[in-house]
């Protein structure tokens, strides 16, 4: 097909496919037929004949520049960039995500997020017997938490449009999703990696949840059984199930054949960034969330990527931001592991 022939109004209606397309996207029974023909710099143009009629005297570069340095060029170009980014970032998350709650807040502010405890036991009925109530209570040993955004500017020059290579730009766009989530599993471990003061005054780590032994297989089989003991608000044992190791980049070939010399169903993951020789042993976050990451609330993904307005750059720009943060919602549910433990 020759584009030569299509309207403006008709390239502008395919231009979000073809987009899509380009950053990876397979093409679907949904997918304007005229996507997979076009070129970028045909819709750079198209924009920059819509927003002003091309004179007489005006030449076709001078339309097409006009067009990419467009807030509707760029909205184009970040759209069709957004999955290739999101996918980029949840693939490379899978590995703190396994362990780690999500809690949505409402907003920038710093606010506590303790998890729900409190005497929910069962209780032994006769026969006519009412049900005693039970109280749910916020679990002692909250932290504060508080948002924080990130962000990089990727540049689409005007040569890359003109030459339609917009297959560099994917890996662009999947490494700077990569990078976000990277920058997760450092707030994460670096929230593990501290011994805050909780909001009941305690610190995070104390006896009943630290074991100061370095990794083997009595040491987690020691920090197994302080996970069972732990107790609920009412005092009863959680009996709380290990389900994840999570352990310092050194540790992860010890840790791995630990679970599997004992034959054990523990999920390791290894986090870049955790003091060396430190390890913690966590239930399902599913049940029993104790470190979770923080989403604004309503947003399906921490990523966002918007138009850059530059005058010096030849070219459009797409600012890619992500909001995250993370935090312990509660004391129980977890054991601190490592000789260096003070």
């Amino acid at each position: 097909m020759h584009t030569t022939t299509i309207k403006p109004a008709e390239i502008l209606a395919a231009a979000p496919d073809f987009f899509a397309l380009q950053m990876g996207a397979a093409p679907s029974n949904t997918t304007h037929p005229l996507a997979q023909d076009l070129s970028a710099r045909r819709i750079a143009y198209a924009i920059g004949a819509k927003l002003r009629k091309p004179s007489d005297t005006e030449g076709d570069m001078a339309v097409m520049a006009r067009g990419l340095r467009s807030a509707d060029f760029a909205r184009l170009l970040a759209d069709g960039a957004k999955n290739v980014t999101v996918a980029a970032f949840d693939a490379a998350a899978q590995e703190h995500l396994q362990f780690a709650a999500v809690t949505p807040v409402e907003g920038f502010k710093a606010e506590t997020l303790p998890a729900i405890d409190g005497d929910l036991d069962m209780q032994p009925m006769s026969e006519f017997a009412e049900i005693a109530h039970g109280a749910a209570l916020v679990a002692a040993g909250g932290a504060a938490v508080q948002l924080t955004t990130f962000g990089r500017i990727v540049w689409a020059s005007r040569h890359l449009i003109i030459n339609d290579q917009l297959g560099a730009l994917k890996t662009v766009f999947a490494a700077v999703g990569a990078h976000a989530a990277q920058k997760e599993a450092a707030i994460v471990a670096a929230t593990l990696g501290g011994n805050p003061t909780m909001d009941d005054g305690a610190a995070m780590f104390g006896d009943a949840n630290t074991t100061k032994t370095a990794l083997d297989g009595a040491a987690l089989g020691v920090a197994m059984g302080l996970l069972r003991n732990q107790t609920s608000a009412a005092g009863n044992p959680l009996n709380l199930r290990a389900a994840h190791l999570v352990v310092a980049p050194e540790l992860e070939y010890a840790a791995r054949k630990a679970v599997l010399d004992a034959g054990l169903s523990l999920k390791v993951a290894a986090l870049a960034g955790l003091p060396a020789a430190r390890w913690f042993v966590l239930p399902d976050p599913a049940f029993h969330p104790v470190v979770s990451v923080l989403r604004l609330a309503g947003a399906p993904t921490p990523l966002r990527l918007e138009h850059k307005v530059s005058f010096d750059t030849d070219g459009t720009g797409i600012r890619v931001t992500a909001d995250m943060g993370a935090a312990f919602l509660r004391r129980t549910g977890i054991v601190r592991g490592g000789i260096d433990l003070a």
